[in-house]
Protein backbone atom coordinates (compact mmCIF):
# COMPACT_ATOMS: atom_id res chain seq x y z
CA UNK A 1 0.00 0.00 0.00
CA UNK A 2 1.20 2.98 -1.04
CA UNK A 3 -0.12 6.68 -0.39
CA UNK A 4 1.82 9.58 -0.48
CA UNK A 5 0.94 13.56 -0.95
CA UNK A 6 3.87 15.41 -3.29
CA UNK A 7 4.53 18.94 -2.45
CA UNK A 8 6.41 20.68 -4.93
CA UNK A 9 6.96 24.46 -5.69
CA UNK A 10 10.45 25.22 -6.49
CA UNK A 11 13.45 22.83 -6.39
CA UNK A 12 16.92 23.59 -5.99
CA UNK A 13 17.23 27.42 -5.42
CA UNK A 14 15.29 27.98 -8.69
CA UNK A 15 14.68 31.68 -8.75
CA UNK A 16 10.97 32.75 -7.12
CA UNK A 17 10.63 35.25 -9.65
CA UNK A 18 10.90 33.27 -12.52
CA UNK A 19 8.01 30.81 -13.73
CA UNK A 20 8.08 27.43 -13.40
CA UNK A 21 9.09 26.22 -16.99
CA UNK A 22 8.09 22.65 -18.18
CA UNK A 23 12.18 21.87 -18.17
CA UNK A 24 11.79 22.57 -14.54
CA UNK A 25 8.49 20.98 -14.04
CA UNK A 26 9.97 17.57 -15.52
CA UNK A 27 13.12 17.84 -13.29
CA UNK A 28 10.93 18.13 -10.55
CA UNK A 29 8.67 15.23 -11.37
CA UNK A 30 11.85 12.79 -11.92
CA UNK A 31 13.26 13.62 -8.70
CA UNK A 32 10.10 12.82 -6.69
CA UNK A 33 9.08 9.88 -8.52
CA UNK A 34 12.80 8.53 -7.51
CA UNK A 35 12.52 9.44 -4.14
CA UNK A 36 9.02 7.53 -3.75
CA UNK A 37 10.29 4.77 -5.95
CA UNK A 38 13.22 4.30 -3.34
CA UNK A 39 11.38 4.70 0.01
CA UNK A 40 8.44 2.59 -1.19
CA UNK A 41 10.84 -0.47 -2.01
CA UNK A 42 13.29 0.21 1.10
CA UNK A 43 9.96 -0.05 2.43
CA UNK A 44 9.18 -3.24 1.17
CA UNK A 45 12.48 -5.01 1.27
CA UNK A 46 12.82 -4.09 5.01
CA UNK A 47 9.22 -4.77 6.01
CA UNK A 48 8.74 -0.94 7.61
CA UNK A 49 4.72 -0.87 8.22
CA UNK A 50 4.77 2.56 7.74
CA UNK A 51 7.46 5.23 6.91
CA UNK A 52 6.95 9.51 6.15
CA UNK A 53 9.66 12.18 4.78
CA UNK A 54 9.77 15.63 3.96
CA UNK A 55 12.48 17.88 2.36
CA UNK A 56 12.24 21.74 3.30
CA UNK A 57 13.96 24.49 1.51
CA UNK A 58 13.67 27.72 3.51
CA UNK A 59 9.47 28.54 3.79
CA UNK A 60 8.74 26.28 1.22
CA UNK A 61 8.22 22.05 1.70
CA UNK A 62 10.00 20.73 -1.49
CA UNK A 63 9.13 17.01 -1.30
CA UNK A 64 6.76 15.00 1.25
CA UNK A 65 5.72 11.21 1.18
CA UNK A 66 4.15 8.04 3.07
CA UNK A 67 4.46 4.69 2.43
CA UNK A 68 2.54 1.65 4.18
CA UNK A 69 0.14 1.97 6.67
CA UNK A 70 0.22 2.64 10.10
CA UNK A 71 -1.57 -0.47 11.23
CA UNK A 72 -1.40 -3.73 10.25
CA UNK A 73 -3.29 -5.29 12.40
CA UNK A 74 -6.12 -2.60 11.13
CA UNK A 75 -4.90 -0.63 8.06
CA UNK A 76 -6.24 3.22 8.29
CA UNK A 77 -5.93 5.87 5.60
CA UNK A 78 -1.81 7.00 6.29
CA UNK A 79 0.07 9.75 5.55
CA UNK A 80 2.57 12.66 5.89
CA UNK A 81 -0.48 13.72 8.87
CA UNK A 82 0.13 10.50 10.31
CA UNK A 83 1.76 10.36 13.85
CA UNK A 84 4.50 8.90 15.06
CA UNK A 85 6.81 9.25 18.38
CA UNK A 86 9.87 10.91 17.73
CA UNK A 87 11.40 9.54 20.66
CA UNK A 88 14.51 11.38 21.88
CA UNK A 89 13.95 13.87 18.96
CA UNK A 90 11.52 15.43 21.97
CA UNK A 91 15.19 16.62 23.19
CA UNK A 92 15.18 19.91 20.75
CA UNK A 93 11.59 21.21 21.69
CA UNK A 94 12.59 20.74 25.25
CA UNK A 95 15.69 22.80 24.81
CA UNK A 96 13.66 25.23 22.35
CA UNK A 97 11.44 25.45 25.61
CA UNK A 98 14.34 26.01 27.75
CA UNK A 99 15.98 28.61 25.53
CA UNK A 100 12.39 30.85 25.50
CA UNK A 101 12.36 31.07 29.19
CA UNK A 102 16.10 31.95 28.93
CA UNK A 103 15.18 34.32 26.23
CA UNK A 104 12.28 36.05 28.41
CA UNK A 105 15.15 36.07 31.68
CA UNK A 106 12.73 33.41 33.71
CA UNK A 107 15.97 31.53 34.38
CA UNK A 108 19.62 31.41 33.76
CA UNK A 109 21.82 28.89 31.77
CA UNK A 110 24.08 29.35 34.89
CA UNK A 111 21.27 28.79 37.47
CA UNK A 112 21.94 25.46 39.50
CA UNK A 113 19.57 22.68 39.00
CA UNK A 114 19.74 22.35 43.07
CA UNK A 115 18.24 25.70 43.68
CA UNK A 116 15.63 25.14 41.06
CA UNK A 117 14.43 21.76 41.89
CA UNK A 118 14.10 21.44 45.96
CA UNK A 119 13.92 17.26 45.35
CA UNK A 120 17.29 17.09 43.16
CA UNK A 121 19.84 15.11 44.38
CA UNK A 122 22.71 13.08 43.27
CA UNK A 123 26.32 11.88 44.07
CA UNK A 124 28.47 14.46 42.86
CA UNK A 125 31.49 12.73 42.39
CA UNK A 126 33.69 15.18 40.72
CA UNK A 127 32.81 18.29 42.95
CA UNK A 128 36.00 20.00 41.09
CA UNK A 129 33.91 20.41 38.43
CA UNK A 130 30.88 22.81 40.54
CA UNK A 131 27.09 21.91 40.49
CA UNK A 132 25.28 20.93 37.61
CA UNK A 133 23.68 23.57 35.95
CA UNK A 134 20.70 24.98 32.92
CA UNK A 135 23.52 24.64 30.43
CA UNK A 136 25.03 21.20 31.31
CA UNK A 137 21.85 19.72 30.89
CA UNK A 138 21.30 21.10 27.98
CA UNK A 139 24.70 20.48 26.37
CA UNK A 140 24.90 17.01 27.34
CA UNK A 141 27.60 17.89 30.00
CA UNK A 142 26.58 17.46 33.31
CA UNK A 143 28.11 14.29 33.72
CA UNK A 144 24.60 12.72 35.32
CA UNK A 145 23.93 9.35 34.59
CA UNK A 146 22.02 8.07 31.29
CA UNK A 147 19.26 6.39 32.76
CA UNK A 148 17.44 5.82 35.68
CA UNK A 149 17.79 2.37 37.13
CA UNK A 150 13.88 1.66 35.81
CA UNK A 151 14.15 -0.72 33.05
CA UNK A 152 11.81 1.30 30.92
CA UNK A 153 14.01 0.63 27.18
CA UNK A 154 13.34 -3.49 28.36
CA UNK A 155 9.91 -4.71 26.77
CA UNK A 156 6.93 -5.85 26.47
CA UNK A 157 5.41 -3.33 29.25
CA UNK A 158 8.39 -0.43 29.08
CA UNK A 159 7.99 0.82 32.54
CA UNK A 160 8.60 4.26 32.40
CA UNK A 161 9.42 6.15 36.02
CA UNK A 162 7.07 8.51 36.96
CA UNK A 163 8.90 12.08 39.09
CA UNK A 164 9.09 10.49 42.13
CA UNK A 165 10.62 7.39 41.18
CA UNK A 166 13.20 9.14 39.22
CA UNK A 167 14.07 11.39 41.90
CA UNK A 168 14.88 8.13 44.48
CA UNK A 169 16.49 6.21 41.63
CA UNK A 170 18.90 9.75 41.11
CA UNK A 171 19.24 9.98 44.78
CA UNK A 172 21.11 6.73 44.37
CA UNK A 173 22.90 6.95 41.02
CA UNK A 174 26.42 8.94 40.94
CA UNK A 175 27.70 11.45 38.50
CA UNK A 176 29.98 10.11 35.45
CA UNK A 177 32.58 12.81 35.42
CA UNK A 178 33.06 16.54 36.23
CA UNK A 179 30.65 19.23 34.89
CA UNK A 180 31.71 20.38 31.53
CA UNK A 181 34.16 18.05 31.10
CA UNK A 182 32.88 15.27 28.82
CA UNK A 183 30.08 14.88 26.34
CA UNK A 184 27.56 12.18 28.21
CA UNK A 185 24.37 11.68 26.56
CA UNK A 186 21.64 11.52 29.51
CA UNK A 187 17.65 11.17 29.39
CA UNK A 188 17.92 12.46 32.97
CA UNK A 189 18.78 15.59 32.08
CA UNK A 190 16.60 16.19 30.23
CA UNK A 191 13.85 15.02 32.04
CA UNK A 192 15.06 17.46 34.81
CA UNK A 193 14.67 20.42 32.12
CA UNK A 194 11.42 19.25 31.81
CA UNK A 195 10.72 19.91 35.34
CA UNK A 196 12.60 22.58 35.24
CA UNK A 197 10.02 24.38 33.16
CA UNK A 198 7.33 23.36 35.44
CA UNK A 199 8.60 25.05 38.28
CA UNK A 200 9.36 28.29 36.78
CA UNK A 201 6.24 28.38 34.64
CA UNK A 202 3.85 26.83 36.96
CA UNK A 203 2.62 24.92 34.23
CA UNK A 204 2.81 20.91 32.95
CA UNK A 205 5.40 20.44 30.69
CA UNK A 206 3.17 19.20 28.29
CA UNK A 207 0.78 21.91 28.57
CA UNK A 208 3.76 24.38 28.22
CA UNK A 209 4.99 22.67 25.03
CA UNK A 210 1.87 22.59 23.49
CA UNK A 211 0.89 26.40 24.22
CA UNK A 212 4.25 27.64 23.76
CA UNK A 213 6.08 26.25 20.76
CA UNK A 214 3.63 23.96 19.09
CA UNK A 215 0.15 26.64 19.01
CA UNK A 216 2.15 29.32 17.63
CA UNK A 217 3.63 27.19 15.03
CA UNK A 218 0.49 25.96 14.36
CA UNK A 219 1.62 22.14 14.42
CA UNK A 220 -1.95 21.08 15.26
CA UNK A 221 -0.78 17.14 14.74
CA UNK A 222 1.97 17.26 17.75
CA UNK A 223 1.55 16.31 21.57
CA UNK A 224 3.20 15.68 24.41
CA UNK A 225 3.20 11.88 25.52
CA UNK A 226 1.20 9.11 23.49
CA UNK A 227 -2.82 9.52 23.12
CA UNK A 228 -4.71 6.35 24.01
CA UNK A 229 -7.52 8.12 21.98
CA UNK A 230 -5.33 8.42 18.59
CA UNK A 231 -3.48 4.98 18.72
CA UNK A 232 -3.62 3.01 16.19
CA UNK A 233 -5.48 5.24 13.68
CA UNK A 234 -4.31 8.84 13.34
CA UNK A 235 -0.81 8.41 15.59
CA UNK A 236 0.97 5.14 14.20
CA UNK A 237 0.91 1.66 16.09
CA UNK A 238 4.63 0.67 17.23
CA UNK A 239 6.47 -2.27 15.98
CA UNK A 240 9.96 -4.24 16.72
CA UNK A 241 12.66 -4.78 15.12
CA UNK A 242 12.52 -7.93 12.52
CA UNK A 243 12.47 -11.48 14.31
CA UNK A 244 14.24 -15.06 13.16
CA UNK A 245 10.85 -15.24 10.97
CA UNK A 246 11.20 -11.89 9.26
CA UNK A 247 8.27 -10.42 10.52
CA UNK A 248 7.66 -7.64 13.65
CA UNK A 249 5.28 -8.05 16.17
CA UNK A 250 3.42 -4.87 18.01
CA UNK A 251 5.62 -2.93 20.63
CA UNK A 252 2.95 -2.59 23.81
CA UNK A 253 1.65 0.88 23.77
CA UNK A 254 3.28 2.62 27.02
CA UNK A 255 3.28 6.36 28.20
CA UNK A 256 7.08 7.88 29.35
CA UNK A 257 5.87 9.87 32.49
CA UNK A 258 8.72 12.19 33.84
CA UNK A 259 10.97 11.37 31.04
CA UNK A 260 8.29 12.90 28.32
CA UNK A 261 10.68 16.19 27.90
CA UNK A 262 13.94 13.50 27.12
CA UNK A 263 11.39 10.78 24.78
CA UNK A 264 7.58 11.79 24.99
CA UNK A 265 6.84 14.04 21.70
CA UNK A 266 4.53 12.75 19.17
CA UNK A 267 4.68 14.64 15.79
CA UNK A 268 4.56 14.31 12.31
CA UNK A 269 6.84 15.19 9.32
CA UNK A 270 4.52 18.03 8.21
CA UNK A 271 4.93 19.42 11.50
CA UNK A 272 8.17 19.26 11.44
CA UNK A 273 8.95 21.45 8.29
CA UNK A 274 6.99 23.72 9.85
CA UNK A 275 9.76 23.57 13.23
CA UNK A 276 12.43 23.84 10.75
CA UNK A 277 11.09 26.46 8.72
CA UNK A 278 10.17 28.97 11.86
CA UNK A 279 13.78 28.50 12.48
CA UNK A 280 15.20 29.08 9.15
CA UNK A 281 12.45 32.14 9.28
CA UNK A 282 13.83 33.56 12.71
CA UNK A 283 17.45 33.03 11.93
CA UNK A 284 17.54 34.62 8.81
CA UNK A 285 15.69 37.61 10.73
CA UNK A 286 15.37 40.22 12.90
CA UNK A 287 12.19 39.81 14.25
CA UNK A 288 11.30 37.90 17.77
CA UNK A 289 9.00 34.81 17.07
CA UNK A 290 8.82 32.27 20.57
CA UNK A 291 12.49 33.46 20.72
CA UNK A 292 14.69 35.79 19.57
CA UNK A 293 17.25 34.90 16.45
CA UNK A 294 20.20 35.69 18.79
CA UNK A 295 19.05 33.00 21.08
CA UNK A 296 18.12 30.38 18.23
CA UNK A 297 21.47 30.64 16.85
CA UNK A 298 23.14 30.23 20.06
CA UNK A 299 21.97 26.69 20.03
CA UNK A 300 23.62 25.91 17.08
CA UNK A 301 27.14 27.05 18.79
CA UNK A 302 29.12 24.63 20.23
CA UNK A 303 28.28 23.97 23.87
CA UNK A 304 30.31 20.52 24.60
CA UNK A 305 33.13 18.72 22.76
CA UNK A 306 34.10 15.24 22.97
CA UNK A 307 36.88 12.73 23.15
CA UNK A 308 35.27 9.84 21.23
CA UNK A 309 33.97 9.75 17.46
CA UNK A 310 31.17 11.84 17.98
CA UNK A 311 29.20 15.12 17.33
CA UNK A 312 29.97 18.12 19.12
CA UNK A 313 26.65 19.54 21.09
CA UNK A 314 25.07 22.22 20.83
CA UNK A 315 21.93 23.39 22.88
CA UNK A 316 19.61 20.52 22.07
CA UNK A 317 21.64 19.83 18.62
CA UNK A 318 23.95 17.58 17.64
CA UNK A 319 26.10 19.91 15.44
CA UNK A 320 28.50 20.12 12.69
CA UNK A 321 30.56 21.62 10.02
CA UNK A 322 31.08 19.69 6.60
CA UNK A 323 33.85 20.92 4.30
CA UNK A 324 31.60 23.19 2.59
CA UNK A 325 31.68 25.25 5.31
CA UNK A 326 27.96 24.63 6.23
CA UNK A 327 26.73 24.02 9.95
CA UNK A 328 24.43 21.35 10.32
CA UNK A 329 21.96 20.99 13.20
CA UNK A 330 20.83 17.12 13.51
CA UNK A 331 19.08 14.87 16.72
CA UNK A 332 18.24 11.20 16.12
CA UNK A 333 15.41 9.10 17.96
CA UNK A 334 15.10 5.30 19.17
CA UNK A 335 12.45 3.73 21.33
CA UNK A 336 9.98 1.16 21.86
CA UNK A 337 8.37 0.57 17.98
CA UNK A 338 10.04 4.17 16.81
CA UNK A 339 12.46 5.81 15.17
CA UNK A 340 13.17 9.47 14.04
CA UNK A 341 15.45 11.94 12.61
CA UNK A 342 15.71 15.49 11.80
CA UNK A 343 18.42 16.79 10.22
CA UNK A 344 19.25 20.80 9.39
CA UNK A 345 21.43 22.38 7.28
CA UNK A 346 21.14 25.89 9.00
CA UNK A 347 23.51 27.78 6.92
CA UNK A 348 21.94 26.88 3.79
CA UNK A 349 18.44 26.44 5.23
CA UNK A 350 17.47 22.47 4.22
CA UNK A 351 15.72 20.36 6.41
CA UNK A 352 15.24 16.91 5.90
CA UNK A 353 13.02 14.51 8.41
CA UNK A 354 12.39 10.85 8.26
CA UNK A 355 9.52 8.94 10.84
CA UNK A 356 9.13 5.22 10.78
CA UNK A 357 6.79 2.97 13.20
CA UNK A 358 9.50 -0.15 13.65
CA UNK A 359 13.18 -0.58 15.18
CA UNK A 360 16.00 -1.03 13.59
CA UNK A 361 15.29 1.18 10.63
CA UNK A 362 18.37 3.18 9.84
CA UNK A 363 16.85 7.00 9.66
CA UNK A 364 19.84 8.84 8.98
CA UNK A 365 20.72 6.53 6.32
CA UNK A 366 17.74 7.60 4.34
CA UNK A 367 18.37 11.33 5.75
CA UNK A 368 21.16 10.91 3.35
CA UNK A 369 19.67 9.27 0.68
CA UNK A 370 17.67 12.11 0.59
CA UNK A 371 20.30 14.36 0.38
CA UNK A 372 22.17 12.28 -2.11
CA UNK A 373 19.51 11.69 -4.82
CA UNK A 374 19.20 16.26 -4.60
CA UNK A 375 22.60 16.30 -5.31
CA UNK A 376 22.75 14.07 -7.94
CA UNK A 377 19.77 16.17 -9.53
CA UNK A 378 22.27 18.47 -9.88
CA UNK A 379 23.30 16.85 -12.94
CA UNK A 380 19.94 17.31 -14.67
CA UNK A 381 20.45 19.90 -17.48
CA UNK A 382 17.91 22.52 -18.05
CA UNK A 383 16.08 23.69 -21.27
CA UNK A 384 17.26 21.05 -23.11
CA UNK A 385 14.26 19.46 -25.76
CA UNK A 386 13.32 16.01 -25.99
CA UNK A 387 11.49 14.40 -28.65
CA UNK A 388 12.14 11.00 -27.41
CA UNK A 389 9.88 9.77 -25.64
CA UNK A 390 11.30 8.29 -22.05
CA UNK A 391 8.26 6.64 -20.69
CA UNK A 392 8.73 3.55 -23.27
CA UNK A 393 12.19 2.66 -21.04
CA UNK A 394 10.84 3.48 -17.65
CA UNK A 395 10.08 0.66 -15.08
CA UNK A 396 11.57 -2.36 -13.16
CA UNK A 397 13.57 -4.77 -14.71
CA UNK A 398 14.44 -8.00 -12.76
CA UNK A 399 17.87 -9.21 -11.39
CA UNK A 400 17.20 -12.21 -10.34
CA UNK A 401 19.30 -14.55 -9.61
CA UNK A 402 22.42 -12.54 -8.36
CA UNK A 403 20.44 -9.25 -7.17
CA UNK A 404 17.34 -7.96 -6.55
CA UNK A 405 15.66 -5.30 -9.19
CA UNK A 406 16.43 -1.91 -10.31
CA UNK A 407 14.00 0.64 -11.29
CA UNK A 408 14.56 3.03 -14.91
CA UNK A 409 13.11 6.30 -14.47
CA UNK A 410 13.56 9.68 -16.35
CA UNK A 411 16.72 12.00 -15.41
CA UNK A 412 15.97 15.54 -17.87
CA UNK A 413 16.80 14.31 -21.22
CA UNK A 414 18.47 10.68 -19.95
CA UNK A 415 17.93 7.84 -17.73
CA UNK A 416 18.31 7.03 -14.54
CA UNK A 417 19.13 3.52 -12.97
CA UNK A 418 18.43 2.69 -9.49
CA UNK A 419 19.83 -0.49 -7.68
CA UNK A 420 17.34 -1.54 -5.38
CA UNK A 421 17.75 -2.34 -2.62
CA UNK A 422 19.79 0.60 -2.09
CA UNK A 423 22.02 0.93 1.27
CA UNK A 424 23.86 3.72 0.15
CA UNK A 425 22.10 5.53 -2.67
CA UNK A 426 25.27 7.51 -3.53
CA UNK A 427 26.48 4.04 -5.05
CA UNK A 428 22.63 2.80 -6.54
CA UNK A 429 22.16 5.55 -8.52
CA UNK A 430 23.40 5.65 -12.63
CA UNK A 431 23.12 8.30 -14.60
CA UNK A 432 22.65 7.31 -19.01
CA UNK A 433 22.21 9.75 -21.23
CA UNK A 434 20.91 9.26 -24.98
CA UNK A 435 23.30 7.91 -27.87
CA UNK A 436 20.97 6.68 -30.83
CA UNK A 437 18.15 4.42 -30.96
CA UNK A 438 17.53 2.47 -27.86
CA UNK A 439 21.15 3.09 -26.97
CA UNK A 440 22.09 5.32 -23.80
CA UNK A 441 25.65 5.95 -22.36
CA UNK A 442 26.56 6.06 -18.58
CA UNK A 443 27.71 9.93 -17.60
CA UNK A 444 29.94 9.89 -14.24
CA UNK A 445 30.67 13.36 -13.15
CA UNK A 446 29.33 15.29 -16.63
CA UNK A 447 31.18 13.09 -18.68
CA UNK A 448 30.00 10.42 -21.10
CA UNK A 449 32.28 6.74 -20.13
CA UNK A 450 33.66 4.91 -23.24
CA UNK A 451 32.27 0.96 -23.26
CA UNK A 452 29.85 1.61 -21.18
CA UNK A 453 26.58 1.02 -22.85
CA UNK A 454 23.11 -0.38 -22.10
CA UNK A 455 20.74 -1.27 -25.11
CA UNK A 456 16.75 -1.52 -24.73
CA UNK A 457 15.37 -4.81 -26.42
CA UNK A 458 12.24 -4.74 -28.16
CA UNK A 459 9.68 -7.64 -28.74
CA UNK A 460 8.05 -8.01 -32.11
CA UNK A 461 5.32 -5.47 -31.46
CA UNK A 462 8.38 -2.80 -30.56
CA UNK A 463 7.53 -2.85 -26.83
CA UNK A 464 9.89 -2.66 -24.40
CA UNK A 465 10.75 -5.88 -22.72
CA UNK A 466 14.35 -6.24 -21.26
CA UNK A 467 17.91 -4.29 -21.06
CA UNK A 468 21.24 -5.70 -22.18
CA UNK A 469 23.58 -3.92 -19.45
CA UNK A 470 27.00 -5.48 -20.10
CA UNK A 471 27.18 -9.21 -21.07
CA UNK A 472 23.77 -9.30 -19.41
CA UNK A 473 20.10 -8.61 -20.30
CA UNK A 474 17.38 -7.93 -17.57
CA UNK A 475 14.11 -8.45 -18.61
CA UNK A 476 11.26 -6.25 -17.60
CA UNK A 477 9.49 -7.02 -14.34
CA UNK A 478 6.48 -4.48 -13.67
CA UNK A 479 5.60 -1.10 -14.56
CA UNK A 480 6.26 1.80 -12.23
CA UNK A 481 3.07 2.38 -9.90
Amino acid sequence: MKIYNLMLYTFLCINSSVALSQENHQKNADVSKLINVWLEAQKDYEDIPFISGVIVKDQKVLWSGAFGTANLESPVTSNENTINSICSTSKVFTATAIMKLVDEGKISLHDKVKDILPKYAVNQKFPEGGSVTVRSLLAHSSGLPRDTHHAYWSGPDHYFPTEDEMFDSLSTQATEHSVGSEISYSNIGYALLGLIIEEVTDISYKNYVETHIFKPLNMSNSFVEMQSSLYGNRHAIGYTATNRNGKRKVANFYQTKAMQPAAGISTTVIDLAKFAMWQFRLAGGSKTEIMKPSTLKSMYKTQATTKRNEHDRGFGYEISTDKNGSKWAMHGGVCPGYVSYLKMDVTNKMAYAILANANRVNTPKYVKGLIDILHRAESIEQGIKQDLSLSQYTGFYNLNPWNSEYYVGSWGSGLILLYLPAQSLKYAMYHYQHVEGDIFQLVEDGKAIDQEFITFIRDKKGKVVKIKNGGNYHYRAHQPK
